[in-house]
């Protein structure tokens, strides 16, 4: 099985997100009360109803049928699969930060990808052929200046930014609105895959889910959640693409738009989101010296990293935001502990860890 998480306590967060009438801030709230998902199946009746839980809920978690959840191991068998739950130390950091992150992740491929620093690039199912191309153009420069791309599968402009980033040799994300076993929509299968292989896909909900609804809302809440800041290329005035811009405003995450020709439907959106205080764009300069200062010292942290030779930004890779123990760090690391140990201290005197009672902690800055 190939898991990020160091036991099973996932287990736990996902039997919660099994039970209905939880959603994810339900289950924030239980565990800040308990601190941890499984102390949430130990709890009683009248200490689970303390955190405002009804009978019927409590019911459910009392008699909850674990075995239901054995087929998420043999998900996990796959290559390149992880289940982060969200006091996971490899969760995201800037999802956590939105009103209702979700409870749990299913990912596809470069897990470390979460963690970078990302734009988003959305916009509409049907673009014109200038779309296209300035998608292309924005998703490829985003990627030359050690961003991620993200976005969200989706026919059109969110196709062509995942492509783009590939064809570079950039990374990208793919927020997914269906289960991992699945892709929507189906002409996407082989783009899907490239992804998986080359970059990241995610998604909140079981493997096998289809698409149902309010799919596509709660998938773009979770690419605005990951990103920096959220490029809309085309958008009709009704697009779905202004959900996923409402959600970075409603973050306080920034939301750049691309102009057009005052005739066309498809920049309507657009102009409307500018009109709002989104900002104007014409250029990738536009976009970098729009971020918020914390967002562009994300991007100097991640070029800092970038800077390491692979050797050691793979040792650094596996050493978490909070204490890290040395025989996780050597065991994530399949190496000997003299040549981790050696390693750790060039980190340390470099300043990008440091040395604690019990292990070492990555730092932010």
């Amino acid at each position: 099985m190939q898991t990020s998480n160091t036991t099973d306590s996932f287990i736990y967060a996902l039997a919660l997100k099994s039970i209905k009438g939880l959603g994810n801030r339900s289950i924030a709230r239980l565990h800040n009360h308990f601190k941890s998902f499984s102390h949430v199946f130990e709890a009683n009746a009248a200490q689970l109803a303390s955190v405002d839980i009804s009978s019927t809920i409590i019911r459910q978690i009392h008699t909850f049928d674990f075995s239901s959840l054995e087929y998420i191991y043999d998900w996990l068998g796959k290559p390149y699969t992880h289940v982060l739950a969200i006091d996971n130390p490899l969760y995201p950091p800037q999802l956590k930060e939105i009103y209702d992150p979700p409870a749990v992740i299913f990912a596809v491929g470069d897990i470390s990808l979460l963690t970078k620093p990302q734009i988003a690039i959305v916009g509409t199912r049907n673009p014109s052929p200038q779309g296209l191309h300035n998608t292309a153009m924005f998703s490829q420069q985003i990627c030359e200046h050690g961003l991620a791309v993200t976005s969200g599968l989706a026919a059109g402009v969110d196709g062509e930014a995942h492509r783009a980033a590939i064809s570079c040799k950039g990374h990208t994300i793919a927020v997914a609105g269906t289960g991992l076993n699945r892709v929507y929509p189906a002409k996407h299968r082989e783009l899907a895959h490239q992804i998986a292989r080359k970059g990241l896909i995610i998604s909140e909900n079981f493997p096998d889910d289809p698409i149902h609804h309010g799919s596509f809302p709660q998938r773009n809440r979770i690419i605005a959640g990951l990103s920096l800041a959220v490029l809309v290329v085309e958008a009709a005035a009704k697009s779905g693409s202004l959900i996923t811009a409402q959600s970075a405003i409603d973050e306080g995450r920034e939301v750049f738009a691309l102009p057009g020709s005052i005739h066309s439907p498809l920049s309507k959106g657009c102009h409307k989101l500018i009109k709002q205080g989104a900002k104007l764009v014409e250029s990738i300069d536009d976009i970098l010296e729009g971020l918020t200062i914390v967002a562009k010292r994300q991007i100097d942290n991640n070029k800092q990293s970038i800077a390491l030779e692979p050797t050691m930004q793979a040792l650094l890779d596996t050493i978490d935001y909070e204490v890290t123990p040395l025989d996780t760090i050597v065991s994530r690391n399949q190496s000997s502990v003299d040549q981790v140990v050696n390693h750790l201290l060039q980190l340390e005197l470099d300043g990008y860890i440091i040395n604690s009672s019990g292990g070492y902690i990555r730092q932010s800055s």
